[in-house]
């Protein structure tokens, strides 16, 4: 029962976002899947911990989930951008995070 009722807590709890801090650097981090897109925009607050700031996230169109990995997290990426950029619009720096090793390959490589 305890353990019900602390699923149960967590569940029924939003999760706390962070107000962004112009003074802080942000790191986008998106991801894919077969079905779905989905980004977190985060900063690190004075204790250095990660406080997330928006997130977002749609379902893929059906022609989308015909798209290969590498466009799909592509597709991620450029969702995360638009969505979030407000926020990262005049910032000097911010970092984009992936987990398809292709992607973080081109990422570094010079245009």
């Amino acid at each position: 029962q305890a353990a019900f009722d602390s699923v149960k807590e967590s569940l029924a709890s939003a999760p706390i976002l962070m107000l962004p801090d112009d003074s802080k650097p942000f790191h986008v981090v998106c991801d894919a899947s077969d079905f779905a897109i989905g980004c977190a925009l985060i900063q690190f607050d004075d204790e250095g911990r990660e406080r997330v700031v928006s997130y977002q996230s749609r379902q893929m169109k059906p022609a989308e989930r015909n798209h290969p990995v590498h466009d799909k997290e592509l597709l991620a990426m450029r969702y995360a951008l638009i969505k979030f950029r407000v926020y990262l619009l005049g910032e000097q720096t911010f970092a984009v995070y992936t987990d398809h090793a292709s992607l973080r390959t081109a990422m570094k490589s010079p245009i």
